[in-house]
């Protein structure tokens, strides 16, 4: 998109001089009123055209660095958005004045902290490294966060700032709290649970430099930092560094844009990596440091797969083995905790009528709706089908809306079905379950989270919520219901995926160095994610996908580009993807592959979708300058195909 449709120029009074500068926030006349906005360019040369004076100059410093200007202009180019979409991801709800902050008392260390030798040797092959990127690659509590503190602390006596970017914002209280143990009140904390006060005063405290420290989701990325010297990206495979909403940017390809802009080093973190990530470490694009023992020597707890074809054999219908059920006894019986991962949200996965097969779906999209045993409905709890993709809630049909028969069956399981099983299996055990539906409230994760960590529950139930780097020293035994979802998932991500969930997952057993167990219930036990998982092999999972993705020609071998076409009509939404692919082949020089298909979820919010991916060095060439039908949204590198 063209920069001169979303920009407009103004002339800059002789009495500003050069006060106004780029990243300058001024007010401007514009159609008859006072419209905020930011100086992304500056010119000596007067246009053909008459201008307007700026009004005002807002703030006396400018509010953005030159480097995030051209952040934001990058992004904007890359992802296809607007720059204005760009520039309002670096600016707070509102602006206040610096008086309303008050002074805070000078930082004085408040704990200890020490590495272990191995931890020594990542840190200082860090240091010495000449590569602005670095994988630290450790094993599930080898004391990355550690690492991380130390790298903080010296840019903290450089008089530098640091970014520590964290994939979940349910992750934010328990990394803030690690930090805030050493470095008291110069955390900053910026995610979107705040209020819009909290933001802005988050916000005007980091543009005043009274916080060098920011920690938070893919958002914090865009602190108003001034002398940035390290980026931290924690848990660097999770696929929520990928906003889902314009402009489409990938957290970890924004960070190396900023560590190259401003000279900083950039660490990403994982016990898991991306492939991609990977693949650019051990080909030294990016320095690999690896830790791979745990704190203390601790040993990576054992991993036992249940087939669970052979417990239907035995005629147990449980949602949980015979195994897993005697291993939950023992943890109890030990005063220890346990934690059960299943990621499906509701009490079954969808109800289907076992007289004619009708399954009920979701009116305004393409997919089963899901049963809730206990939902939220006018100020009462009941049970209720619910669309996870729209929200859409209906109550459940007393027969079946086809065939009128009263044969209606439940099938699949999930999260709240699990509870409902176990509370009825361990009747006096503290049970408490972790999903979107149960920690919807502010504050409600940590509370759970906190609980656990107490010793005032017994059984934590989750999602992938769970497996994403939190700690929880007490507990011993960690049981993955079912292994298999996401790897009949069409995309060529599904066994890295499974892997990584699996591995993070089982990673929260055993973190103290005290026996544990892992039990990892399957339907595919001879699946190579699966395996390796129970070896901890990421090295193995590895070999095979990079091997898999070269003959393939998936990333990291190339780039993907995907367009999707979305509308009320199913026959607009197919004749816009259909004339926009005959376009791409004409323009193709078969250097790319362009595919197009109905998009897996083919409805959703009463919207159809169609696909194309294109798939080759540089996709963006095709369709840079080309007119897109306004129904089309561009997702640069997708983290999904379908």
């Amino acid at each position: 998109m063209p920069q001169s449709l979303q920009t407009l120029t103004y002339e800059v009074p002789e009495d500003f001089g050069s006060q106004v500068e780029i990243g300058s926030y001024i007010a401007v006349p514009l159609r008859g009123k006072k419209s905020n906005g930011v100086v992304i360019g500056k010119t000596n040369k007067t246009p053909e055209y008459k201008t307007k004076q700026i009004s005002e100059l807002i703030y006396e410093t400018p509010i953005l660095k030159e480097w995030q200007v051209e952040l934001a202009k990058w992004i904007s180019d890359y992802y296809f958005s607007s720059i204005q979409k760009a520039l309002t991801l670096f600016l707070p709800p509102k602006f206040y004045p610096a008086e309303i902050l008050k002074d805070e008392d000078i930082l004085e260390l408040s704990e200890k902290h020490f590495l272990t030798e191995t931890q020594k040797k990542a840190l200082d092959k860090i240091n010495n490294s000449d590569k602005k990127t670095v994988l630290l690659h450790g094993i599930t509590s080898s004391g990355k966060t550690e690492v991380y503190l130390h790298m903080v602390e010296q840019s903290m006596k450089n008089g530098r700032q640091s970014i520590i970017v964290v994939p979940e914002i349910s992750l934010t209280p328990q990394t803030v709290k690690y930090f805030q143990r050493i470095f008291g009140d110069k955390v900053a904390i910026l995610h979107s649970r705040l209020t819009e006060k909290q933001k802005s005063l988050e916000w005007l405290k980091i543009h005043l430099k009274k916080t060098p420290i920011i920690i938070g989701p893919r958002s914090a990325l865009f602190a108003p930092v001034s002398n940035l010297e390290l980026i931290i990206v924690d848990e660097e495979h999770e696929f929520s560094y990928k906003q889902d909403q314009s402009p489409r940017y990938n957290a970890i390809a924004v960070a190396e844009k900023m560590a190259k802009l401003t000279g900083s080093k950039l660490i990403l973190g994982s016990a898991t990596p991306s492939i991609s990530t990977y693949y650019k470490a051990t080909n030294g694009e990016y320095e690999l440091v690896e830790i791979s023992e745990r704190i203390g020597n601790a040993a990576l707890p054992p991993v036992e797969i249940i087939d669970l074809r052979e417990e239907f054999k035995k005629q147990n219908y449980s949602i949980l083995s015979e195994r897993l059920q005697d291993e939950i006894a023992h943890t109890l019986e030990q005063k220890k905790q346990a934690i059960l991962f299943l990621n499906k949200r509701g009490s079954a996965s969808a109800i289907v009528c076992r007289e004619c097969g009708h399954t009920e779906k979701c009116e305004a999209c393409d997919v089963p709706m899901t049963y809730h045993k206990s939902l939220p409905q006018q100020d009462s709890f009941r049970p209720s089908l619910i669309c996870h993709h729209c929200g859409a809630i209906k109550n459940i049909p007393l027969s079946c809306p086809k065939c009128k028969s009263h044969s209606i069956k439940f099938i699949g399981a999930g999260t709240q079905r699990v509870e409902e099983e176990v509370r009825k299996l361990f009747p006096n055990a503290r049970v408490a379950r972790v999903d979107r539906d149960s920690v919807s409230k502010k504050g409600s994760f940590e509370e759970i989270y906190n609980k656990l960590k107490k010793g005032e529950l017994d059984i934590l139930i989750g999602t992938q919520m769970i497996g994403k780097g939190l700690h929880f020293p007490e507990v011993n035994l960690v049981g993955v219901i079912l292994a298999d979802i996401g790897l009949h998932f069409p995309d060529f991500r599904s066994s890295e995926r499974t892997f990584q969930l699996l591995t993070q997952v089982a990673g929260r057993a055993g973190r103290t160095g005290e026996a544990s167990n892992v039990i990892i219930q399957t339907y595919m036990p001879d699946n190579y994610a699966v395996m390796y998982s129970k070896t901890h092999d990421y090295k193995s999972l590895f070999k095979r996908e990079i091997e898999q993705r070269k003959i393939f020609n998936y990333p990291p071998f190339s780039t993907l580009l995907k367009l999707t076409f979305v509308d009320l009509s199913a026959k607009n939404a197919l004749v816009s993807a259909q004339k926009t692919h005959e376009i791409l082949k004409e323009k193709n020089d078969g250097s790319n592959i362009i595919n197009m298909y109905p998009a897996i979820i083919f409805k959703i919010n009463n919207k159809f979708r169609w696909n194309i991916l294109i798939q080759g060095e540089n996709p963006r060439s095709l369709i840079e300058g080309l007119e897109l039908p306004n129904n089309c949204r561009i997702d640069i590198d997708p983290i999904s195909t379908s």
